[in-house]
C-alpha cells in the first residue's frame, strides 16, 4: 500500500489453525499498528442477521467500526476486558467463599476505579461515530432504497454520557447483584446497538429485505465517513450480497457505490450479480487457485 509518498507491505498469512500477518517483513507490535493505518471495510452475509441477532454480536459489529476511526480504541477495549475479566474472577471467588471481606470489598474499589475511567471513554467513542455516521447512514439507506423511509442507529447504554464517578457509582450500587449473579451487570459490556427503520426498531418491526438494506448502508456510510476522515476511500470487500439482495436494490447499490468511486473487491457466486460494467476485473477461484 502506498500513502503519502510512502510504500507498507502488509502480509496475511493464512494456514491450518494459525494466522500470520506482517508488516514490512515484522511481526507488527503492538497489533493496532497493522490495522490502523489499512483502512478496510468488510461486509458479509452474516453481517444482514445482526439486527435480530444477539447484542454481543452487535457490540462487535459496532467496536471494528470505532476502530476504524479511532485505531487507538483497541486498546482501550482491550484494558477495559482485562480488567472486566479480573472484576468477574473476584465475584467468582467471593461466590465460591475463597474470598471475603475486607480483602474482597478492596480488590472490587480498585477494578470499580479502573472499569469506570475505561467504561466513559469506550461509550464516548461509541458516541461519537454512531454522532458522525448518522447523516452518512441516512443517505446510503435513501441511495440504495430510493423508499423516502428513514433510518437511525442508537446506543442502547447505561454508561453513555456519565462520567468516570457516574460510573463508579453505578458500580457500587450494583455489587450486591453482581456479587449473586458472579458478574459484573453494569458496563459497556452490556451495551446494545439498535437500529431503526421510521422511529421503530427495526430488528423488530423491519422486513428482511430492509434489514438487508440497513446493513449495506452502515457499510457503504463507513466507508464514505472514514474516506473523508482519514483523505481516502478504505478499500470495500463485499462477500457474496449480491445474491441476497432483489433486483431492484442490487442495482441501485452499484450505483452508489460507482458514486464512491473506491477500489472494491466482490465475491460472489455469479458474476451477473455483479452489476459494474467498466473499470472491472474478474478472477475465478478453483481449487484454492485464482485464474483470470
Amino acid at each position: 500500500m502506498t500513502k503519502d509518498d510512502l510504500t507498507r507491505v502488509y502480509e496475511v498469512e493464512l494456514a491450518p489453525g494459525s494466522r500470520k500477518v506482517r508488516l514490512d517483513g515484522k511481526a507488527p507490535r503492538p497489533l493496532a499498528r497493522y490495522f490502523g493505518a489499512f483502512n478496510v471495510v468488510v461486509f458479509t452475509p452474516d453481517d444482514l442477521g445482526l439486527p435480530r441477532g444477539a447484542p454481543g454480536d452487535r457490540r462487535r459489529f459496532l467496536d471494528r467500526s470505532v476502530f476504524n476511526l479511532e485505531p487507538g480504541y483497541l486498546a482501550v477495549a482491550s484494558d477495559h476486558d482485562k480488567v472486566l475479566r479480573s472484576r468477574n474472577a473476584v465475584l467468582r471467588q467471593v461466590g465460591q467463599g475463597t474470598l471475603s471481606g475486607r480483602r474482597a470489598d478492596e480488590l472490587l474499589d480498585v477494578y470499580d476505579e479502573q472499569l469506570a475511567g475505561l467504561a466513559t471513554q469506550i461509550a464516548g467513542a461509541r458516541g461519537r461515530f454512531l454522532d458522525r455516521i448518522a447523516p452518512e447512514l441516512e443517505r446510503a439507506f435513501a441511495a440504495i432504497t430510493r423508499t423516502g423511509l428513514g433510518v437511525r442507529s442508537r446506543l442502547a447504554s447505561k454508561v453513555a454520557g456519565l462520567d468516570a464517578a457516574a460510573v463508579r457509582e453505578l458500580l457500587r450500587e450494583s455489587r450486591a447483584r453482581d456479587l449473586a449473579t458472579q458478574a459484573t451487570q453494569t458496563g459497556p459490556h452490556r451495551d446494545d446497538l439498535v437500529f431503526e427503520l421510521d422511529g421503530r426498531e427495526a430488528g423488530s418491526f423491519a422486513s428482511q429485505g430492509q434489514l438487508r438494506a440497513i446493513m449495506l448502508a452502515w457499510k457503504t456510510a463507513e466507508l464514505s465517513l472514514l474516506g473523508v476522515v482519514h483523505g481516502d476511500l478504505p478499500v470495500l470487500l463485499l462477500d457474496d450480497v449480491s445474491s441476497e439482495l432483489d433486483p431492484s436494490r442490487n442495482e441501485y447499490l452499484f450505483e452508489h457505490l460507482a458514486a464512491l468511486a473506491g477500489q472494491c473487491f466482490i465475491t460472489t457466486t455469479h458474476a451477473s450479480h455483479v452489476l459494474v460494467h467498466r473499470e472491472r476485473a474478474d478472477y475465478r477461484l478453483e481449487t484454492g487457485r485464482i485464474l483470470s
